[in-house]
């Protein structure tokens, strides 16, 4: 089964919110603000945004798969260091 390029996306984006919550509740032990939680979200909403507009960045699903893994690592790592 071959997924497509928006479900290759949302896959990593879903991944992606699960690990984060579970690093912040059972690993770092922290409550972070609401919106750190779902900043993931924001690179995915934008390849939505991107799909409507038949641009040529909407057919590169790995730079916007990079962009989610890295923002979830940058809010990751203020409250790793904060310990």
């Amino acid at each position: 089964m071959k997924l497509n390029n928006q479900a290759k996306v949302g896959l990593v984006t879903v991944i992606c919110l699960i690990l984060q919550g579970y690093i912040f509740t059972y690993v770092l032990k922290v409550e972070p603000h609401a919106l750190v939680s779902f900043i993931p979200l924001v690179p995915y909403l934008a390849y939505i945004y991107a799909r409507s507009r038949r641009t040529y960045y909407y057919n590169k699903p790995l730079y916007w798969i990079a962009a989610i893994i890295i923002l979830t690592a940058i809010d990751l790592i203020p409250y790793a260091f904060a310990l």
